[in-house]
């Protein structure tokens, strides 16, 4: 779980100083009617003292106070889910959920699943402070999904120096927006006399009091400002009206007013964004609960955030006037203060704020011993970007995980350029680890992107980095058919993870294990998977964003055992699912799975002329693209026996295939649609050579299903070149069914059936020798269109004796209805079971109800 600073989550305890205009008071109450409120106005105006007073009576609510690293979809979204923590049913799985190993486009999904955890009839209001910290435009989204999705019971209160950037329509529709501005806020002249007589604790004359009216404006932030000059001056006089003069001027003259002790407390502590005075005693050796109070009593510019904790923040016209000073400190004095600062807000887990106080101060060294250590347990990798350049050569951790940030994030320019920073005289470890992001980020696997992958990476390395190597080097792996060492990635995965505790990344393994299972040929093992997988999804409410898994892994091992009815039900589960993402980054790349499976099943229906159209536009693909090149295979490998693939599209492919494919390790099935259209063009020895290389590496990296394709072309191709003993031949069809028959393999006997059925009818005699193969063979006979070639040999009498049996009549029944005897009936009986192949009555009528349905 993550280390957070709990203080976010704590609504700033506020005294109410004055009783506010019917016309903001109205504004306010009407916050509980609608479904969003906006609070602007400048600093210290009193927007938070405001929404604290109201908000403050609400049994259900949520208060978190942003910052300048909440402008990151990690971080706000992980104290969100904290605040929320209550309502939630499980709240690990979604922080999981939104760390850096996981596709943003799931943060939807994980919202979806809150806002109907959120659903009661209990109000909740959600405020979020100094909202004009988020400006980041996918953030924004996601911020503006949860608010116009929700509940009516969930009212949102946004607070902010300047205007909310987000689209308010949809929200208008579900229940109104509250606006709450600038002008507003500034009081009466009435209303700051209540206001400066309840805040001082001195008498001031209505002369004065007027002054500060006249110099203030209304403004509260410099009616406090004043009235802290105040308890040491008296005088109020020569203020700058300017409001940058004005600050600067309270901020010096409040300064002038304090002792040593106090000024040093203060600016040695303005690097925190929340003091716990206790800290000043790593710092000073001083007792800060004492300093703090007597500073409180000056009226300075402190906000009390957890009276029982006693924690507290300056407010930031303060704060920032002190970090100023602070910078101004000799560097030994500046560097000793920021090295017990840190050390104990190490010591307390807080390493989000650490690592922030070493970038703002250029620890940058520090900042990266924090990261090797400590990485996994920080909120906002978004931190992680504010390193210079140089420094990512010289951490893998840093540069590692910066990267997978900013990939997942989809800032590829962010990603290209720490990438080309990394110097070449790294190590081969670390070089290989930013080539796997070359790789995905040019989504392809061509010549020169295959390398050696190591079994284990540099065991000093953070568990996180090491992580993020792994699931990144078994997708490669996955990717270039290399099986069996993707699945040694997969076991270092889970090792990782032991570590990590991170359930979103443990069901992505179990995801990406049943794949691989897949792509071995072990369906029934993959689809065993799947359900489990599904039963483990399906088991909690909230993990609507995994029922994708579903609708898009398994169809593939469906369609692969010829079960079009099961995958094309799932696919348009899928298809529903799809609608929901219409417009995000995810649709796109699940809509093509979609439609690839959806072609297969249409070819196995035999609606040729429907999966001719979804593969239609290839040419709407990026030319040379990953995507591109999948699908044109998949047109020729489906509508190449139906003559409907042209020549210029295998030269097309061939080119590609060649430019891209030709020399790498990664064949696969692509590598065997490479073989298909060379035999098209006629060049038959060529094509042989590919599914021989084919062939031979599936072997090695256990990628049974493209074996199994690659063995049955070579026999194909083979049997055209008349060349091979038949014996030979025999062998690769034995070989093929050997590694089809236990997990049911079928489609590729099914897409080829063309080509094999004259194979087939020559060497069935010798592959029913073997015992363990009838069965299976049976299959393969139906589906090569070679079985319902029995039926020829069958008279129409016997045809007709056949269906009786079928029927379920007796000898004499049978003889009855067909007007012959019985020894008649039993010698049409005994020709069948001949002409079948069948041994009793029970095979007869099974292998009947075969060939004659």
């Amino acid at each position: 779980m993550k280390s957070i600073l709990y203080t976010r989550l704590i609504r700033p305890k506020s005294t109410s100083l004055v009783s506010r205009s019917k016309s903001i008071q109205d504004k306010v109450n009407a916050i509980s009617e609608s479904k969003l409120a906006v609070i602007k106005g400048g600093a210290a105006v009193g927007k938070s003292t405001l929404i604290s007073n109201y908000i403050k009576d609400k049994e259900n609510h949520m208060w978190l106070s942003l910052d300048e690293n909440s402008n990151d979809l990690s971080y706000l979204w992980t104290y969100v889910l904290y605040g929320l923590r209550d309502k939630l049913e499980d709240l690990s799985l979604y922080i999981d959920m939104i760390n850096p190993l996981v596709n943003r486009e799931d943060i939807f999904e994980l919202i979806s699943s809150m806002i109907n955890e959120l659903l009661s009839d209990e109000e909740l209001f959600i405020v979020l402070d100094d909202f004009h910290y988020v400006e980041d435009k996918f953030l924004l989204e996601t911020i503006e999904y949860f608010i116009a999705n929700s509940s009516d019971n969930v009212h949102f209160v946004l607070i902010s120096r300047y205007d909310i950037p987000l689209y308010l329509g949809n929200i208008l529709m579900r229940g109104g927006v509250v606006d709450i501005s600038s002008e507003d806020f500034y009081l009466t002249f009435e209303e700051s006399k209540e206001f400066i007589r309840n805040s001082s604790k001195v008498q001031i004359s209505e002369e004065l009091i007027k002054e500060i009216y006249s110099s203030s404006e209304g403004w509260i932030g410099a009616i406090k400002l004043l009235l802290t000059v105040l308890n040491s001056n008296k005088t109020i006089k020569n203020v700058p009206k300017n409001s940058k003069l004005f600050i600067e001027y309270m901020n010096n003259e409040i300064m002038k007013s304090l002792s040593q002790e106090e000024k040093d407390f203060l600016i040695k502590t303005s690097p925190l964004s929340y003091v716990n005075p206790s800290i000043y005693s790593s710092i000073a050796a001083k007792d800060g609960f004492e300093i703090i109070e007597k500073l409180i009593e000056k009226n300075m510019l402190i906000v009390s955030i957890d009276e029982e904790k006693r924690i507290y923040r300056y407010h930031n016209i303060l704060r920032q006037y002190l970090m100023e000073l602070f910078d101004k400190y000799e560097d030994k004095i500046k560097s000793e203060t920021i090295d017990r600062l840190t050390k104990s807000l190490i010591q307390d887990e807080n390493y989000d704020e650490a690592l922030s106080i070493y970038i703002s101060w250029h620890r940058y060294d520090d900042g990266l011993k924090l990261i090797v250590k400590n990485v996994q347990n920080l909120v906002s990798t978004k931190l992680l970007n504010e390193f210079p350049l140089e420094y990512y050569s010289r951490s893998m951790d840093l540069t590692l995980i910066t990267i997978f940030f900013n990939y997942l994030n989809l800032d590829y320019e962010r990603c290209n350029i720490i990438a080309s920073s990394i110097k070449e005289d790294s190590n081969n470890e670390f070089l290989n680890s930013i080539r796997l992001f070359t790789v995905i980020l040019d989504n392809s696997a061509t010549d020169n992107f295959h390398f050696e992958l190591p079994r284990e990476i540099d065991e000093n390395l953070n568990i996180l980095t090491k992580t993020i190597y792994y699931i990144l080097a078994s997708w490669i792996l996955g990717f270039w058919g290399e099986c069996s060492r993707a699945f040694d990635m997969l076991e270092l995965i889970e090792e990782s993870n032991k570590l990590l505790q991170n359930s979103y990344v443990d069901l992505m393994c179990k995801y990406n294990r049943i794949s691989l299972l897949e792509e071995m040929g072990r369906l029934k093992e993959s689809e065993a998977g799947y359900k489990e997988l599904n039963s483990l999804i399906n088991s909690k409410n909230n993990k609507a964003c995994f029922k994708i898994f579903k609708t898009v892994g398994l169809p593939g091992v469906y369609i692969k055992q010829l079960k079009y009815k099961e995958a094309q039900e799932l696919l348009l589960e899928a298809n529903d699912l799809l609608n929901d993402l219409d417009g995000r980054d995810a649709f796109s790349s699940l809509k093509i799975g979609i439609e690839y499976n959806l072609a297969e099943v249409k070819y196995i229906k035999g609606t040729i002329k429907e999966c001719e159209e979804l593969l239609s536009d290839i040419d709407k693909y990026e030319k040379g693209s990953y995507v591109y090149i999948q699908m044109l295979a998949l047109r020729i490998r489906l509508l190449s026996s139906e003559d409907k693939i042209k020549k210029d599209e295998y030269d097309k492919f061939i080119n590609t295939y060649e430019y891209m494919y030709k020399n790498s390790s990664y064949k696969g099935i692509i590598g065997i649609t490479y073989g298909m259209a060379l035999f098209r063009l006629g060049r038959h020895e060529e094509s042989l050579e590919v599914f021989k290389d084919v062939a031979s590496l599936s072997r090695k990296n256990r990628a049974g299903y493209s074996l199994v394709y690659s063995l049955l072309w070579k026999a194909i191709v083979l049997d055209k070149l008349q060349t091979s003993e038949n014996r030979e031949l025999i062998n690769i069809l034995k070989e093929a069914i050997f590694y089809s028959r236990e997990e049911e393999i079928l489609f590729p006997y099914y897409v080829n059936r063309k080509l094999l059925n004259t194979i087939f009818k020559k060497f069935n005699g010798q592959l029913v020798e073997d015992k363990e193969n009838r069965e299976f063979l049976k299959k393969l006979e139906r589906i090569v269109e070679i079985a319902g070639e029995n039926t020829l040999i069958l008279s129409s009498r016997e045809i007709e004796v056949l269906r009786a049996l079928i029927d379920g009549l007796s000898n004499k029944e049978i003889g009855e209805k067909l007007f012959i005897s019985v020894s008649t009936v039993k010698t049409h009986i005994i020709n069948i079971y001949s002409k079948l192949g069948v041994k009793n009555r029970v095979e007869a009528v099974n292998e009947g109800k075969k060939i004659l349905q």
